[in-house]
């Protein structure tokens, strides 16, 4: 396996993470098929309502700020429509753009400095990353080689700073995962890095990995020791062994239902970790599923009082216009893109 590590001038970690004190969340897998492209599931597993939106989001005519403070600030009008789901109100954190490559951000727990600001580097908040891919990026090489000129900015909701990792694909099956450690990126190029959890740093899942993965195929059965509970490095053996396993699909309906069953969904009652003393547990909120050929996002919603399936088909509503949906409706049923409406969603708010 070969892995890149390319030093860049940055502030602070690539994503969105809560802080040190908090629990891990989040699984994405990515398969490449001989006749029916690329397929992506993640979950976002969150132990509070995250509110999310799904934003359509026409190219062109819009230019967006990078950040609220610098000497240098990104800017960028974008270049290709995209689906964006949306967290918090705030930031993007999964998606795709009518070329294909789709792009997805994961909680990293490992506290790293931010590095000295360097005015000459444009500014981009890690909230604003995924949108930053989407918008101006068709290749998982091209987004690598454009976001190593910004020096990037954290993220904070009601105190907590967020920090994390990414990941990248394309229609070719390409792959990247991205995290920023003590003070240099260290970039994960090729299709063999199709998993990605949370902490600890990239590096050590794939050491487990390659300790506890089945050594010939004559093992793989029902009775093979796998690890099983939620912690990330956990989830991470779980999801390759169960990924390994998955077989050409039949159709695209298929697939999404192989990728998709193969995914970690944590359970929402089950036990993480102590904060502050009580037990809290960071459950499965919503899981989503896509083909990169299709452009259909499949959704299903399973948090708090709510508890539905739906797609959103990106083809139908790539107008030029955009639109918005809250993505945590029980009314949210079958395909939805007749429920959009016609309104900027959260990235609106970072117009020029």
């Amino acid at each position: 396996m070969t892995i890149n590590k390319t030093v860049l001038a940055t502030t602070v970690a690539l994503g969105m993470a809560l802080t040190a004190t908090a629990a891990q969340a989040c699984s994405r897998l990515i398969w490449e098929t001989d006749d029916h492209g690329v397929f992506v599931s993640r979950t976002m597993d969150w132990m509070v309502e995250t509110h999310p939106t799904i934003d359509i989001r026409a190219k062109g005519g819009q230019t967006y700020r990078g950040a609220e403070s610098g000497d240098e600030i990104s800017q960028w009008t974008s270049k290709y429509a995209s689906t964006l789901v949306t967290f918090y109100g705030k930031a993007g954190v999964d998606g795709f753009n009518e070329k294909g490559p789709c792009s997805q951000c994961s909680l990293f727990r490992r506290g790293v400095p931010p590095g000295n600001y360097i005015a000459t580097r444009p500014q981009l908040e890690n909230s604003r990353i995924v949108p930053f891919i989407l918008d101006n990026f068709a290749t998982v090489e091209e987004a690598i080689a454009g976001i190593k000129d910004v020096q990037v900015q954290q993220f904070e909701h009601h105190g907590d700073v967020l920090k994390g990792h990414y990941a990248i694909q394309d229609t070719s099956g390409d792959s990247a995962v991205l995290e920023f450690i003590d003070g240099q990126w260290e970039i994960y190029h090729g299709k063999q890095y199709d998993v990605l959890t949370n902490s600890p740093e990239y590096s050590q899942h794939l050491k487990s990995w390659e300790a506890q993965q089945p050594k010939s195929q004559d093992v793989v059965d029902g009775a093979f020791p796998l690890p099983g509970n939620v912690a990330s490095d956990q989830r991470f053996i779980w999801n390759k062994y169960m990924l390994d396993q998955l077989k050409e699909p039949t159709s695209y309906q298929n697939g999404l239902a192989k990728i998709n069953s193969s995914t970690y969904h944590v359970p929402l009652d089950a036990a993480s970790r102590e904060i502050d003393g009580v037990m809290t547990g960071y459950a499965t909120q919503y899981s989503l599923a896509y083909n990169l050929d299709q452009k259909v996002m499949n959704v299903r919603y399973q948090f708090g009082d709510v508890y539905t399936q739906y797609a959103v088909d990106f083809n139908k509503l790539n107008d030029g216009k955009n639109y918005t949906l809250q993505a945590d409706s029980q009314n949210n049923v079958g395909e939805v893109s007749h429920r959009f409406i016609q309104k900027d969603g959260v990235m609106a708010q970072y117009k020029i």
